[in-house]
């Protein structure tokens, strides 16, 4: 009885090399896909934001400009004047707005620190 026998010159280092080598590639590739899908997530993410950013600050614009049309000159002086409030309108001409009366211990308090001094 015959045995065939079989001559590879493929011997297993070289097979071992082989597939270290391929799954090395492999894995190289791979991590390529995935930091790239990574990425592309993180800007769509980013997209999303900008979005969101430009809607709100539409929506500041749009409520800065509604509570500038409720809170006009002409519409707050009436209601506050039937509200029996103190407030004035402001005299452009006026030096000082608001006028407030000396209070007396700072009078005694300048004093004093006037007669300490020679």
């Amino acid at each position: 009885m015959k045995r065939n026998q079989y001559r590879n010159a493929i011997g297993l280092p070289v097979l071992t090399a082989v597939l270290i080598v391929c799954s090395a590639v492999l894995l190289v590739a791979l991590s390529v896909v995935v930091n790239k899908n990574r990425i592309t997530a993180l800007a769509e993410q980013q997209r999303q934001v900008e979005q969101e950013m430009k809607l709100l600050n539409f929506e500041i614009v749009s409520l800065d400009r509604k509570i500038d049309q409720l809170l006009d000159g002409a519409r707050v002086q009436p209601l506050l004047e039937s509200k029996g409030t103190w407030l004035q309108k402001i005299n452009p001409d006026a030096q000082v707005i608001i006028h407030l009366k000396p209070i007396p211990a700072a009078k005694t308090v300048a004093q004093v620190e006037g007669k300490s001094q020679p």
